[in-house]
């Protein structure tokens, strides 16, 4: 069987994550199954991970995959190279890559077409629990609609992507709710970071501010107070840069303004983050997946997003007080005391761990979901 994962970006560290929780959940129940992505994935990182290149569907105006037909079959087995007739089944692990931010095209480069023109016979597509919508921008339903109508699953994310999924009118049995599947990843801390455990960690991201010069001043602002609240407390604070250059950037001037530097984290390797999160005491978090290995891992968070999915990812763990609306700074300095209480509360974390048990077994009802369906249609 060969899969084709579309939607995940390869410097992003939470699409990565999903990448490593797909492959271990599918070669659990299939060990022959083989992997690719598509051929914009930088070469090196692609061989590394061991996967075969595909050409994406979604590529500009028109669909110009056919063209992979072109190449002899025994060519492209030699180059670790795949056609679109030698993709047995999608899975889009976007995270959150369709509505009204995303725009129109994006929808229907990847969704509408991968649905209407390849989708035939026993070949499958599976859109992975994400975040959707809304839905309102002329054209979008209609596109929506139908690119959910002919997909073999669908998993919305959260509450308010339900609910405009659901504005679409009805669209079957295949739609259906699950969270975010990397709260089933377990990685091991390495030995050189054992000092991380019971450490603060504040995430910055980059995409809270876009390019508002004024909301970024008001963004360093909270991070700041976030981060001298936290020392103030006795707590040893570090600076974990999620992802790259651009979070990197705002770390670095946090800790210029700090009364003393912090430690910054930048680790490469997406596991060895999430390991680190999960020993932590507390987090302040604008990164989404940072948020994830928290909750799942019962450290209490603080969270400060740029979309619906932040607050709904906060009350599907119980906890929908601790999410920072950044215009709103009267509120900063009480949420992160509580935050610093909820750390002290082996109650408030005995709370994390009942509802990451919940948000796990949702998960595994998704897998059980994706692999019957697999096996139905003749994959083993």
């Amino acid at each position: 069987m060969n899969i084709e994962i579309v939607g995940i970006h390869p410097t992003n560290k939470g699409a990565l994550l999903m990448l490593a929780a797909i492959r271990e959940r599918i070669l659990a129940a299939f060990p022959k199954a083989r992997f690719g992505v598509p051929m914009n994935w930088p070469v090196e990182l692609r061989l590394a991970e061991g996967l075969y290149c595909t050409v994406p569907i979604e590529r500009g105006s028109r669909d110009v995959s056919w063209a992979s037909e072109l190449m002899p079959a025994k060519v492209r087995r030699t180059v670790g190279f795949w056609s679109r007739s030698d993709v047995d089944v999608v899975l889009d692990a976007s995270g959150f890559g369709y509505g009204d931010y995303w725009g129109l095209e994006k929808l229907k480069r990847r969704l509408v077409r991968l649905g209407t023109n390849w989708r035939k016979g026993k070949r499958v597509l599976i859109v992975m629990p994400q975040a959707l919508g809304p839905f309102e921008k002329p054209g979008m339903a209609d596109a929506a609609k139908t690119a959910f109508k002919n997909a073999d699953l669908v998993f919305v994310r959260d509450r308010s992507s339900k609910g405009f999924v659901d504005k679409l009118g009805p669209l079957g049995p295949h739609v259906k709710s699950a969270p975010d599947f990397t709260n089933l990843l377990h990685p091991e801390l390495p030995a050189r970071l054992e000092h991380m455990r019971g450490a603060a960690l504040v995430i910055s991201n980059e995409k809270v501010v876009g390019n508002d010069a004024a909301k970024r001043a008001t963004y360093i602002d909270y991070l700041v107070l976030a981060c001298e609240t936290l020392k103030a407390a006795g707590q040893r604070v570090v600076l974990l840069v999620h992802e790259g250059a651009g979070d990197r950037r705002i770390a670095d001037e946090v800790n210029a303004r700090l009364s003393s530097q912090a430690e910054v984290l930048d680790e490469k390797s997406p596991l060895v983050t999430k390991a680190v999160i999960g020993v932590a005491n507390v987090i302040v978090s604008s990164r989404f997946h940072g948020l994830i290995s928290a909750l799942s891992a019962a450290v209490p968070a603080l969270a400060c997003g740029w979309s619906h999915k932040y607050a709904e990812l906060m009350s599907d763990y119980g906890c929908p007080e601790f999410n920072v609306d950044l215009n709103d700074k009267a509120s900063w300095q009480p949420k992160l005391d509580d935050l610093i209480a909820a750390g002290a509360s082996p109650e408030y974390r005995r709370k994390l761990a009942q509802a990451g048990d919940a948000q796990r077994a949702l998960s595994e009802g998704m897998w059980g979901d994706v692999i019957g369906l697999l096996k139905q249609r003749g994959f083993g």
